[in-house]
């Protein structure tokens, strides 16, 4: 569904058991294990004001989810009520300006500097380049790194200001956390420089092997063209009629530098397959605009939904071309017409479908987003299996050690305490992660978790996913120990 169809859909609803009452003010997608699905808040609308009632989730089948019901409408002007009542807090403000004219020139000044946008102090700083000018462009560096967009740029020149102030460890540091982000964007040039600089930090023996060196190399190993769509993983060991079949149904597509190859929202119609070059996922944001969330390299498989997701499948992202590339394209009728024939094939894409939904959730996760994407790579081959639970099922026994975690794609968890078997301690929803820590430092939970029927959960393999904890640093181990 679009969002112009969600938007209509609960506007209908609404105006069939509430007239002109209530209104839709947002719509926003967010990402979830089982699919995509939309956010939207509803309001009612007074005299020139608002009064919030309630955010419902529509799934991609459009169920929607609470129903509005009166309690929804009475609880709000309750809100506004209260609200009303308290008194408003005092003005800080009030009385700013009434000072002697003496004071006016150092407030004036401080007003000015605080409009002074930060990018041209920074500059500045670091163009005079005395220690108290480099200590105050350090101070203001980190600001800049809630821009998704140039937080590498930020480190790596975080890491030179380092540099000039003699402080080679910190250096180091910002030097592998900016490679890391470029590597995530297969930005080559910017990688390279960050290794040029790395190489010079560390010396020619100490270079090779360091995780900079690493990046280096595996971004160039990644970006060698495919020869023949038998080079994609997905299309590996097929049977050679099979194989034929789909190169005579591809064709190769070019694209230049940031040309778009489909838009989030878009009909669906067809699945490609990158060549050469780099294709760029792009999600849209809940607060509007979009982000790149990784870069696909030669093999990767993309636009699963057209085959999987019916004749009105969407596109769930946007891919750019972040360089010249090259990609095959496969109509979704000639390539659904071969998977109805081959149900091992099938399941083979169908399982990528699944892998990618699992991934968006990860880059849209408020935890599992602050990981680059190697570390969201490792955690996705960390996952044995998804298995969905037709009846009460005991996942993890109390006071036993887990092999596993638990992702939950659909349905719910119930965590019982021992001699309690009628209600459950806690409820595990879906979207939300179960026995991570515990896997990660072998602890035995003193409850037992019961799936309940019609529930779907990811299982991570836990002797992995402690392998992956002891070659990390610690802001990863962090991140996984509060998952859940």
């Amino acid at each position: 569904m679009t969002r112009q169809e969600v938007w209509n859909k609960v506007a209908e609803r609404l105006r069939g058991d509430f007239g002109r009452l209530l209104e839709v003010r947002d719509v926003r997608r967010v990402r979830r294990v089982a699919g995509d699905a939309w956010n939207v808040t509803v309001v009612l609308h007074g005299d020139g004001e608002d009064f919030h009632v309630a955010d419902v989730t529509v799934d991609e089948s459009g169920a929607m989810a609470p129903v509005i019901t009166a309690a929804h409408v009475i609880e709000s002007v309750r809100r506004a009520e209260r609200a009303s009542l308290v008194s408003p807090p005092p003005d800080e403000l009030a009385g700013f300006g009434d000072d002697d004219d003496d004071d006016d020139e150092p407030l004036l000044e401080m007003l000015e500097m605080l409009e002074e946008p930060v990018d041209v102090r920074i500059t500045a700083a670091i163009s005079r380049g005395d220690p108290a000018s480099l200590r105050e462009a350090r101070e203001l560096l980190p600001r800049q790194l809630t821009d998704h967009e140039t937080r590498g740029a930020t480190l790596l020149t975080m890491a030179e200001v380092e540099l000039r102030l003699g402080e080679k460890g910190l250096a180091r540091g910002y030097i592998e956390a900016a490679a890391r982000e470029f590597a995530d964007r297969f930005d080559l040039p910017l990688l390279e420089k960050a290794a040029t600089l790395s190489l010079d930090v560390l010396g020619k023996d100490a270079f090779q092997g360091s995780p900079v060196h690493v990046l280096l190399d595996q971004a160039r190993s990644r970006l060698k063209p495919l020869e023949t769509l038998e080079g994609a993983r997905s299309f590996a060991n097929l049977s050679e009629s099979t194989r034929r079949r789909i190169e005579m149904n591809a064709v190769i597509r070019t694209l230049a530098p940031e040309e778009m190859l489909v838009v989030e929202g878009e009909p669906s119609r067809a699945v490609f397959v990158v060549k050469s070059g780099l294709v760029g996922v792009w999600l849209e944001k809940p607060s509007g605009g979009s982000w790149m969330v990784r870069c696909c390299f030669p093999g990767w498989l993309l636009g699963e939904s057209s085959v999987l997701g019916g004749e009105g499948a969407r596109c769930t992202a946007s891919l750019r071309a972040e360089r010249i590339s090259e990609v095959w394209i496969i109509p979704a009728p000639a390539l659904r017409e071969i998977m109805n024939e081959d149900l091992a094939f099938a399941q083979r894409i169908a399982e990528t479908k699944q892998l990618h939904r699992i991934d968006s959730f990860f880059s849209m996760h408020e935890t599992m987003g602050q990981l680059d994407v190697q570390v969201r790579d490792e955690m996705l081959s960390c996952i044995q299996r998804l298995e969905t639970f037709d009846d009460e099922t005991i996942l993890l026994l109390a006071n036993q050690i887990p092999e596993v975690a638990c992702l939950v794609a659909r349905g719910s968890i119930a965590l019982f305490e021992e001699g309690k078997p009628d209600k459950p301690l806690a409820v595990v929803e879906a979207d939300s992660f179960y026995g991570v820590r515990d896997t990660i430092h072998r602890i035995a939970p003193s409850v037992t978790a019961i799936a309940r029927p019609g529930t779907t959960v990811a299982f991570f393999d836990g002797g992995r996913l402690a392998k992956l904890c002891e070659r990390s640093p610690e802001n990863v181990i962090a991140v996984l120990e509060r998952l859940g």
